[in-house]
C-alpha cells in the first residue's frame, strides 16, 4: 500500500525539518563561537540573520541535491517504474544517495507519475 501524497509529502517535509533543524544548530554555535571569539560585543541581530540564512540555504541546497541525486539515479537506471499500470517506483538498495531519491520522491510526490 502506498502513503497517500499529503502523507508522503508531511514526511518529507518532517526530515526536511529536522535535517535543517540540527544543521541550522551545529552551525549557529560554531559561527557563535568564533564571533565571540573575535568580537565579544557582536549584536545579537547578527545571530539571528546568520540563523535565518542557514536554514534557508540548507534548505534550498538540500532539496536540490535531492532532485540531482533523483535525475542520476532515473538516467542510471536506479529508479523505475513499478509494472502493471502502478504508480510506485523501485529504487535500487544499492543507488547512490538513496536516501537523497527517496527524500526527493517524498517532497515531490508527482515525481512517482513522471
Amino acid at each position: 500500500m502506498t502513503p497517500s501524497r499529503p502523507a508522503m509529502r508531511f514526511r518529507g517535509l518532517c526530515k526536511l525539518i529536522a535535517i535543517v533543524f540540527v544543521t541550522n544548530q551545529v552551525l549557529t554555535t560554531l559561527f557563535n563561537y568564533a564571533a565571540q571569539q573575535l568580537d565579544p560585543a557582536l549584536p545579537p541581530e547578527s545571530l539571528w540573520i546568520f540563523s535565518c540564512l542557514t536554514c534557508g540555504l540548507v534548505t534550498l541546497w538540500l532539496q536540490a541535491d535531492a532532485r540531482r541525486a533523483f535525475g542520476l539515479a532515473r538516467e542510471k537506471g536506479f529508479v523505475k517504474n513499478g509494472g502493471d499500470g502502478k504508480q510506485d517506483l523501485q529504487i535500487a538498495e544499492d543507488c547512490p544517495k538513496r536516501w537523497l531519491v527517496i527524500l526527493h520522491v517524498e517532497l515531490n510526490p508527482a515525481a512517482m507519475q513522471a
